[in-house]
């Protein structure tokens, strides 16, 4: 009968989270350079506004004719338009909701002189392995003992890299309450908690490059992966 009970205290035990290897911090301050090149901040203006009404007539005209969007090889305006589904379902493609998300991250200008967003994509440490490190994107962020909004916060983060950790529910941890996919991360103190997906971004998600042809901003990259 002791050996039932003992059981059950287990179960009923709250669970806890063992340290996990720490690592050195390192922090990816927003900043946007958008407002450095006159042009480019009038064309930024205008390209929101293409986002906000999904107006693909007017996408049309500022995508490169030769975009590249796919690792496999995917590149030409023409293929764009037809794997995001703007050519015959555009009000229902996908397409302005990701570059809307990408947009509001900032824009930060390579050496090439196109503008590039998220404004962390070409700042992120080679040292930090891109499959396995996220950036919180967002000041105050909590990281959570559970998955779940209701859980204690065990510190809070301001654009910080974190480590994925393992977890055998990962996708799986939907709070619909709170509009959360909860993943589990590593702070670089050696603290494993849970942290919101919106809160999350990696920098292979998706990128986008803006480059000046003629007088005129085009977009000429628009892709996913490594």
């Amino acid at each position: 009968m002791l050996k039932y009970k003992i059981v059950l205290i287990f179960f009923l035990l709250p669970s806890v989270l063992l340290p996990c290897d720490p690592f050195a911090p390192k922090t990816l301050t927003p900043i946007d350079h958008s407002t450095k090149d006159k042009s480019f901040h009038e064309f930024k203006t205008k390209f929101q506004k293409i986002l906000k009404t999904k107006d693909r007539k007017a996408l049309e005209e500022i995508i490169d004719k030769d975009i590249y969007f796919s690792i496999g090889g995917g590149e030409g305006k023409k293929d764009f338009l037809k794997s995001f589904q703007l050519t015959d379902k555009p009000s229902s493609s996908n397409f302005w909701e990701l570059m809307d998300e990408v947009v509001k991250l900032g824009f930060r200008q390579n050496k090439e002189g196109q503008m590039v967003a998220p404004y962390f994509f070409e700042t992120f440490p080679n040292d930090y392995d891109p499959f396995t490190h996220y950036l919180i994107i967002g000041k105050n962020v909590n990281v959570r003992e559970d998955a779940s909004k209701d859980s204690k916060s065990i510190t809070q983060l301001s654009y910080q890299i974190v480590r994925a950790e393992a977890d055998d529910l990962d996708g799986r941890r939907l709070e619909k309450e709170s509009n959360c996919n909860w993943k589990k991360i590593c702070t670089p103190q050696g603290k494993p908690g849970y942290v919101c997906d919106r809160f999350l971004r990696s920098p292979l998600d998706y990128r986008a490059f803006f480059e000046k042809k003629k007088n005129n901003w085009y977009l000429t990259t628009f892709i996913v992966g490594d």
